[in-house]
């Protein structure tokens, strides 16, 4: 028996040490993408990232980085396409969202959408800032500071407080409206990133045509960094996207890159 534990300690060990020297290599060859993007080496350093991905070991950073050396190495389609990769895991990530403000002026395909009403502009906001981790632990934390809160107040009670009931009711109507709040954002969020799903033109430009085949009517150009949103793929082949809703039709797959895989 002693010997059976004995051997489980050190096979823990090794498995231990094993991820421990997987890390540590990890850690050093990012080090050197970011070496050879500092040293102007763009090329390297997205073939060193790509390596990284491939691990599936990923983290917003691995795509923020990514997404810079493609930018510097000319490739805007691929770059904002990296950038919103790291956005989906860092929704309050500053740097990403400069970048994408930049990467916006370069684009040829722009549309001037009205402006919306305020509470859905500012419900759009909190979507695309809060992450559904995130959703999942502040809902967790209001619930906590809640039982926390309505403990406190019965204590209170007892010590015969004035107007406790008012107080409980309040508190507890309040905290009830941001965890219903919360929850929708957290649900809503999850569906859509369920239902939809969203790719970056690759190519300078690219035709858009009115069936899955190259011999139909083209109805419309893109051109490389617009985003659009993919209903269905026929195999690897092709895609039916649209562009803001108004404009739908056929692309080849290998004309854009999904932004979730």
């Amino acid at each position: 028996m002693k010997r059976v534990i004995t051997m489980s300690i050190v096979l823990l060990l090794c498995l231990g040490s094993l991820t421990l020297a997987a890390d540590v290599d990890r850690d050093q060859l990012f080090k050197q993408g970011v070496s050879a993007y500092v040293g102007e080496d763009y090329q390297h350093a997205i073939a060193i990232f790509h390596q990284l991905e491939e691990s599936k070991e990923v983290s917003w950073e691995l795509y923020y980085n990514l997404g810079n050396s493609y930018y510097r190495n000319g490739e805007l389609g691929n770059a904002i396409r990296y950038w919103e990769k790291a956005k989906i895991l860092a929704p309050s990530g500053s740097d990403i969202d400069h970048n994408l403000l930049i990467a916006e002026k370069h684009l040829i395909d722009k549309v001037v959408l009205p402006d919306m009403f305020p509470l859905f502009k500012w419900y759009k906001q909190m979507q695309r800032q809060l992450s559904l981790s995130v959703n999942i632990q502040l809902i967790g934390a209001l619930f906590l500071i809640l039982i926390l809160v309505l403990g406190l107040i019965r204590r209170a009670s007892r010590r015969k407080s004035k107007n406790y009931k008012a107080t409980y009711i309040t508190v507890l109507s309040v905290f009830l409206v941001l965890i219903i709040l919360f929850t929708s954002i957290t649900i809503d969020t999850a569906q859509r990133r369920k239902n939809e799903k969203y790719a970056i033109i690759l190519e300078r430009s690219v035709e858009i045509f009115s069936e899955p085949t190259e011999d139909a009517i083209v109805l419309f150009i893109l051109h490389e960094g617009s985003k659009v949103r993919v209903n269905k793929n026929i195999e690897d082949l092709w895609s039916n996207i649209s562009y803001f809703d108004d404009k739908v039709g056929w692309i080849l797959r290998s004309a854009i890159g999904e932004i979730e895989e």
